[in-house]
This record gives structure tokens, sequence and C-alpha cells, in this order.
């Protein structure tokens, strides 16, 4: 990497690329569950992180009465384990994360750690025709006998049944870019400083619904975007009270884009000793902050940003069981010197 100023110190250039390797990191240890709490520690395996970090900076004043900043950042990492100390070349996630529900993430040689492993899904049934013609082309259904509004769950090594071996790869919780941006300046005893970070190429887990809901659960509006007749969605299934196939399978319908740019904080001040000059202060700083104001997002649930959940494996992100957001809250303050 390189650090660099040019045009008297007004551009500030920092350029890394790193490759990191972290040997024999610590997980606990699958054990039965008749072993009880607190399961010792071992060394899991490796992991390497590869990626460029690219930060721009310029500051600037053209007076006492006027002057200005703003950094720009961004960051590309690829993540991927390269051993895990076992046989099968796996650790395997926890079960019943989402209630009732089986193994739905886990590291592996070759693959980004705590990828999300599950069913792949082509669409919905619309009709009992089109269930016909699925399985008159030798493909299985999850079901014995599929109903309109079932899932299309795939069958990756076409051996004409649905099992583990057709479960893959489908969503990554890690980011592969982030970026961050800071701007401030000052005029005439105004200031104004804005900061904003980013998080992009990840996917989540979002999994609200339980395999065994029942028709008085409440849920968001978005349930009225699940197929209720032919042609009404081709991601969804139907709606079922209790236990049912098409949700208590993993599958790609839960796995969500989670892209985001949060404004991190807002700031906007004015100092009063310009015009209050026989202060007792030397700074009469007055000032109002918005901290969390904005998310610019697409993913559909409370909050994008889901990180990992010490209630299961540490390594394990993007597993969103109803995570609630973080707050959006106003704060005024006034900075006094003297």
């Amino acid at each position: 990497g390189f650090d660099a100023r040019m045009f008297r110190n007004r551009l500030n250039v920092v350029f890394d690329w790193y490759q990191k390797d972290t040997k024999d990191w610590l997980v606990n240890a699958p054990v039965l569950g008749h072993y009880g709490l607190n399961a010792p520690y071992i060394n899991g395996g490796d992991v390497r992180n590869t990626g460029v970090e690219l930060s721009l900076g310029w500051q600037d004043s053209t007076s006492k009465d006027f002057s200005y900043n703003i950094n720009v950042n961004g960051a590309y990492n690829k993540n991927t384990v390269t051993r895990i100390a076992n046989d099968e070349g796996i650790i395997h996630g926890q079960v019943n994360v989402v209630q009732g529900i089986a193994e739905m993430y886990r590291a592996q040689v070759g693959y980004p750690i705590g990828y999300f492993w599950t069913y792949k899904t082509d669409g919905v049934f619309q009709s009992q025709a089109e269930i016909d013609q699925w399985v008159a082309a030798g493909k299985p259904t999850m079901r014995g006998t599929a109903l309109p509004g079932d899932l299309k769950f795939v069958d990756i090594n076409n051996d004409g049944k649905l099992d583990d071996a057709d479960k893959t790869m489908t969503g990554d919780p890690n980011p592969d870019f982030t970026m961050g941006l800071n701007f401030s300046f000052y005029l005439y005893g105004f200031d104004l400083a804005v900061s904003a970070y980013g998080q992009f190429g990840q996917q989540v887990f979002r999994a609200y619904r339980r395999y065994s809901d029942s028709q008085w659960n409440n849920y968001t509006t978005e349930v009225f975007n699940y197929w209720h007749g032919e042609g009404t969605s081709n991601r969804f299934p139907r709606l079922t009270a209790g236990t049912d196939i098409n949700f208590m399978n993993n599958s790609d319908i839960f796995i969500e884009n989670a892209d985001f740019l949060r404004i991190q904080s807002i700031t906007l001040g004015y100092d009063f000793k310009r015009i209050w000059k026989d202060a007792p202060f030397s700074q009469c700083h007055l000032y109002v902050q918005a901290q969390n104001p904005f998310v610019f997002t697409k993913y559909m649930g409370l909050d994008p940003e889901v990180g990992s959940d010490g209630g299961f494996d540490a390594w394990a992100k993007g597993l969103d069981l109803g995570y609630y957001p973080q707050a959006r809250t106003l704060l005024v303050g006034l900075n006094l010197k003297f």
C-alpha cells in the first residue's frame, strides 16, 4: 500500500492491497445435546480475506470564515475458507435457528464463511396443468401430491428426489464492497457535518415466519403478495395454517439482497460568539444532530444491517429473525468554552 499527500496537503490518498490469512480460528466444538452448556473451543480452520482499500480526502480553506473537508473511502473484500480441521471440510451451522428448521448456514472449504445453504426454487406452481408437466418431466415435488401455490424445489443433482444433496449456496452474508463518506464545512460561524456508510453485495436470511405459523399470526402487508391464485406470485407460495413444506424447508425464498446506504449523522450548528462579542466564552456553539436519519435500501425487513447473533455461532451473520431496527435520534446540544 501507499499513503500520499499532494497539492499542499489538501489531497490525501491512502491505498492498500491485502491478503490476510487467519489461522486456527476458534469455534465452539459441536457436541451432543446431553453434553450440556459451555462446549469447549477448538481450532476450526483457516480463513483468507483478500481485497483492496482506497481512501480519498480533500480539505481546504479560503479564509478564516470558510473551510471544508470531504473524505470518501471504499473497500472490496473476498472471503474464503481455505481449511477446516476435520475430514469433511465443513463446520455445520446450528439447527432450529428458525424453530423446527434444519441447518441453514455453514463454513466449508472453498466458500465464504457462514454462507447460506438451502434449496433453490424455480418459482411457484400456478395450476394443476403446470404440476402435471413438471411430474411428467421426471422432476420430484416436495409434497407427495403437489398443489397449486406450492414451491418448485430444484433437484440439483437430478437423482429424482429432494434431499440435502440438492441444497447449495444461495447467499453470502459477507459484503463484497463497503464505503464511507464524511463531509463538513464551516461558513461564517455556521457548520454542517454529514457522515454516511454503506455495504453492498451481501444477502440476509429473513425468517420471520416459523414453519408452523397459524393464520392468526400477524405480519406485514407483504403477505398480500404471496400466491393466492394463478399469476399472482411466482416467488412466494400460498399461505397456510400450521406446518407446511413450503416454509419448513430452507430455500432461497428466505434470501434477500441487503444492500444499503445509511446516513449515520447530520449535524448543523452555529457559534454565537460571532455575534455576541462580549460573551464570557471563547465559544458558544449550539447544534442540532440527527443520528441515523435515513437508510436507503430495497431490503424488505426492518433493518438491512444484520450482524452476528451471539445466541448462535459467532461466525454466522445475516440471520434476521426479527432484528430490531436502529433508533432514529434527534439531539440538541450546547458547547461552551471559557
